[in-house]
């Protein structure tokens, strides 16, 4: 058992290696492993509300098996089988279709999945800590058996050990925490580990008392259900964790949450332990204030090269509008602090519409615009439109097709529902602009216009900063 430790703990640590900066965020989240932080040269990465890491480097260092055939990765430890699919927010477990919060993306040459996900399935508990950006993965630890004693008339067999049961888990407001019990455990272990501060106390051969906490934390499958205490009368402990660690032996774990380095010391007593915090005994670490979320923006300037789009009745084509104004547009985000923009193109090249895609997924972007101009058979048709596909992209056409309109001046056709494949197969909130209509002779003298184009610029940047509530 203790080299499947070893193993886990490799495993994560080459977890860590594979995690690539965070979206917008200065300081990335720390992982620990049963307590140990696990070092790497790469920071992890969050899409969302996901940490996603490289999976080979996980599953590898897990021992578990991997095989690629893409765009599908299937991870295996003999009892698990899992299946995940390059961009789909499904994967399938034991032949069981299982949602994601965060589909596994290709980056940099590594395959990312979810941590929470994977770790989970395979049996791996995953507690956030907001408060100090930290990932805690914590994998049953099963103590080594009983020593034999000698044989005393009882055919040499050792005594059994029964498990305690806890009781309660109270603070006194003073400093002190009272762990009530009925029944007989093992001596309790303690350590104190840093980055963050905190003190892990471990109670072996001890469980929950099922008519006192919620009945999950009453079994061995609850390793991953966490109680916690917030306490707001004391200079340095800041909450009470705990939850049952393992079931070989029994053991409870309690976390002491601090906010510098602190003296802990333990007693037992008939029927309880107590836990008294007390001085202080070192500085407080220096953490940096968050730093404001960047947003990655992806503009897609349809057609290119080889696919001219729509023919204007001025001779010109489609793709010359909308790279001059995706152009225009990325020029006026580069000069805001909280955007970053992202060309899918950015001369007269043809790229496919999967690879925009796959460009935009793999990025991790926060929002996706592909910029287009129309054409009817008439040519009194006139006006803008703005499309999307998912429900989660409705409030962001909504936003930008106010501006659009505002932009160009044109008549508003209003926001529309299509399966356009940039639309449909990106994971974040995406639109396509359908700007005004090159069969009307109007409509193509605007959107022409290098004047016109600045304007309807400003107003796109307008409506992407108003959706991320960033004006």
């Amino acid at each position: 058992m203790m080299k499947k430790f070893v193993s886990a703990v490799m495993l994560l640590s080459l977890l860590i290696s594979m995690f690539p900066s965070i979206v917008g965020a200065a300081v990335a989240p720390k992982l620990y492993l049963n307590g140990t932080l696990l070092q790497s040269a790469a920071e992890p990465r969050i899409v969302g509300s996901s940490t996603l890491v490289p999976i080979r480097t996980v599953t590898e260092g897990l021992g578990f098996d991997v095989a690629w055939e893409k765009p599908h990765v299937t991870i295996s430890n003999g009892e698990t089988n899992m299946v995940l699919t390059i961009g789909n927010k499904n994967a399938v477990v034991n032949d069981r279709v299982v949602p994601l919060d965060a589909p596994a993306i290709i980056t940099s040459g590594s395959t990312m999945v979810p941590l929470r996900f994977v770790s989970e399935q395979f049996g791996v508990s995953v507690y956030w800590d907001k408060t100090t950006r930290s990932v805690y993965l914590n994998k049953p630890i099963p103590d080594a058996p009983p020593a034999e004693t000698p044989d005393s008339g009882n055919g040499g067999e050792s005594p059994a050990i029964s498990s305690a049961s806890l009781n309660s888990i109270e603070y006194n407001g003073l400093g002190s925490i009272y762990l009530s019990f009925e029944g007989d455990f093992k001596d309790l272990k303690t350590e104190v580990l840093h980055n963050p501060e905190r003190v892990v106390i471990d109670l072996p051969y001890m469980k929950f008392n099922a008519e006192s906490f919620t009945p999950g934390f009453t079994d061995a499958n609850s390793a991953a259900k966490l109680g916690e205490i917030m306490i707001d009368s004391h200079p340095t402990l800041k909450k009470i964790r705990y939850s049952y660690y393992s079931d070989k032996p029994d053991t409870v774990r309690v976390v002491l949450d601090l906010l510098a380095p602190t003296n802990v010391q333990t007693a037992k007593e008939d029927q309880s332990i107590r836990i008294d915090v007390l001085e202080q005994t070192g500085p407080a670490p220096v953490v940096p204030p968050p730093q404001p979320k960047v947003y990655k923006v992806v503009l897609d300037a349809g057609h290119g090269g080889k696919d001219p789009g729509a023919l204007a009745v001025n001779g010109r084509r489609e793709k010359e509008y909308n790279l001059a104004i995706t152009l225009k547009v990325k020029a006026l985000l580069d000069n805001e602090p909280r955007i970053k923009a992202y060309l899918t193109r950015s001369d007269d090249t043809f790229v496919e519409l999967d690879d925009r895609v796959a460009f935009a997924n793999n990025l991790g972007a926060d929002l996706f615009l592909s910029f287009h101009a129309n054409k009817a058979t008439s040519a009194t048709v006139s006006g803008a439109e703005t499309y999307y596909y998912r429900g989660d992209s409705i409030a962001f056409a909504n936003v930008i097709h106010k501006h659009l309109i505002a932009g160009t001046g044109f008549r508003d056709r209003g926001v529309r529902q299509a399966d356009f494949r940039v639309i449909k197969y990106t994971t974040m909130p995406a639109v396509l602009l359908e700007a005004g209509y090159l069969s009307n002779s109007g409509d193509t003298a605007t959107l022409f216009s290098a004047a016109k184009q600045s304007k309807i610029a400003a107003e796109i940047v307008a409506g992407i900063k108003a959706y991320l509530k960033l004006s």
